[in-house]
C-alpha cells in the first residue's frame, strides 16, 4: 500500500470518527428543548455510517460491505431531509415528526426495495464485478443494476439534492424575513452560518459534477481525496455551528387563538384582516404593553422575543404584532430597539454613567453588537453616538 492509499483510508476514518463524535455530543446534548440538535445528530450519524461503509469498500472488505450495501444508498438518499428537518425545526416552532414527514422517506424506502429485490439476485462474483464497474456479464439482474448503481442512483440523488437545497434556501428566506416581527435582536437568530453552508452545498454539488460520475470518485484515489478532504471540513463546520446554535423557540411558544397549527412564517399573508381586536381591546393591550416597556423596561433583556411579551401581557402573537404595527407603526425590533436607544441617550445625560464606555451603556440596555447599536442610534438620531455627545457637550 502506497502513501497516497494509505493518507486515502485514514482520511475516511477520520470522517467517519468525527461524525459519530459529533452524533454523540448531538443526540445526548444535555440543555432542555434541544429537539433541533437531536435532528442534526441523527444527519451526523447517518454520516458516520456511510463513511465506515466506505471504509469497508475501500479496504478491501468486500464479504462486509456485500451486506452494507443494501442500506448504503437508502442511507445517503436520508442526508438531505434530515438536514432539512434540521433546518425546519430552527425555523419554525410547530414542527413536529408526524406522518406527514414520512413522504420524504420515500425515495430511501424505494431504494431499499429495489436492492432487496435486484441485488440479491446477484451472485457473490457478479456483485464484486457490479463494484468495480466492470461490466462484463451478461445477466439481464446484472445489468439492470448496473446501470441503476452507475447512473440512476447517482441521477435521482442529485436531482433530490437540488430540490431540498431550494427547500432549505426558502425556508431560511422566509425566516430571516420573519426576525425583525419576532426579535429584537439578529445574534444567534439570524442563522449567517447557514448561508455559508448552503454555499458550501453548492460547490460540492459542482465538485461532484466535475468528478463526472460516482464511478470518477470511486475509482480515482486523488479525486477521492479531494472531496473527503472537503467533506471533511463542510461536516466539522456544521458539527461546530450545529453545537454552537442556540434553539430560536426554545422558550414557551404560544399559539394563536383558534389555530395551534398555524405556520409563524406566514403571518404576513391576509395580515389582520380577520382579527377580532376590538378598538377597546387595542387600547388596553396598547397600554399594557408600554406599562411593561417604560416601568419594568422588558426591552432591557438583550435576548427578548415577542413571545417573552406575549406571554407577560397574556395575550397572542397577531394581537400583539398588529398593536405595535399599528399603534407603534413599527415592527417589533424597531419598537424595542427604539426604546433602547432612548435609553442609551438617558443614560449619556446621566453624570452617575460617566465612567462607563459608549459601549459599556449599550450593552447594559440590550444591545449585543457595537455595529448594530452605532446604526441604530444613528438611525433614530442622525448622529453617531460620539457626535451626540460631543454636540451636547456630555
Amino acid at each position: 500500500m502506497d502513501s497516497t492509499q494509505f493518507f486515502d483510508k485514514l482520511l475516511i476514518s477520520i470522517i467517519a470518527y468525527q461524525a459519530l463524535i459529533f452524533a454523540i455530543i448531538l443526540l445526548f446534548y444535555k440543555k432542555e428543548n434541544n429537539r433541533s440538535k437531536r435532528i442534526l445528530g441523527f444527519y451526523m450519524f447517518l454520516n458516520a455510517l456511510y463513511y465506515a461503509f466506505s471504509f469497508c469498500y475501500y479496504n478491501g472488505s468486500y464479504h462486509i460491505f456485500i451486506f452494507q450495501y443494501y442500506v448504503i444508498i437508502p442511507i445517503i438518499s436520508l442526508f438531505q431531509p434530515f438536514f432539512y428537518f434540521y433546518i425546519k425545526s430552527l425555523t419554525n416552532p410547530h414542527f413536529k415528526c408526524s406522518k406527514k414527514q414520512l413522504l420524504h422517506f420515500i425515495p430511501a424506502f424505494t431504494f431499499l426495495f429495489l436492492n432487496i429485490i435486484l441485488f440479491s439476485q446477484l451472485t457473490y462474483e457478479q456483485k464484486i464485478q457490479l463494484f468495480s464497474f466492470n461490466k462484463t456479464i451478461n445477466n439481464i439482474y446484472f445489468n439492470i443494476f448496473y446501470y441503476l448503481h452507475v447512473s440512476g442512483y447517482h441521477l435521482i440523488l442529485s436531482i433530490q439534492a437540488l430540490i431540498y437545497l431550494i427547500l432549505i434556501i426558502k425556508l431560511v428566506y422566509k425566516h430571516r424575513k420573519s426576525i425583525p416581527d419576532n426579535f429584537s435582536s439578529y445574534d444567534g437568530v439570524s442563522l449567517n452560518w447557514l448561508i455559508t453552508l448552503l454555499i458550501l452545498f453548492f460547490s460540492i454539488t459542482i465538485l461532484q459534477e466535475l468528478f463526472g460520475n460516482i464511478k470518477d470518485i470511486s475509482t480515482n484515489v486523488n479525486s477521492r481525496i479531494s472531496y473527503n478532504v472537503f467533506m471533511l471540513f463542510t461536516l466539522a463546520f456544521i458539527g461546530i455551528a450545529g453545537i454552537r446554535q442556540k434553539e430560536i423557540y426554545a422558550k414557551v411558544f404560544i399559539p394563536l387563538k383558534n389555530n395551534n397549527d398555524i405556520d409563524i412564517n406566514e403571518l404576513d399573508k391576509n395580515k389582520y384582516q380577520a382579527s377580532s381586536l376590538t378598538n377597546e381591546e387595542k387600547l388596553k393591550l396598547s397600554k399594557e404593553l408600554k406599562k411593561l416597556l417604560e416601568e419594568e423596561k422588558l426591552f432591557l433583556d438583550n435576548n427578548l422575543r415577542l413571545d417573552d411579551l406575549v406571554v407577560r401581557l397574556n395575550t397572542n402573537r397577531q394581537y400583539l404584532s398588529q398593536i405595535i404595527n399599528e399603534v407603534y407603526e413599527q415592527n417589533f425590533y424597531g419598537l424595542i430597539n427604539k426604546y433602547r436607544v432612548d435609553e442609551v441617550k438617558k443614560m449619556f445625560f446621566n453624570k452617575q454613567h460617566k465612567q462607563m464606555t459608549i459601549m459599556g451603556i449599550a450593552n447594559s440596555v440590550g444591545f449585543n453588537s457595537k455595529s448594530t447599536f452605532n446604526t441604530l442610534f444613528k438611525k433614530y438620531t442622525n448622529k453617531t453616538p460620539s457626535q451626540f455627545i460631543k454636540e451636547n457637550n456630555l
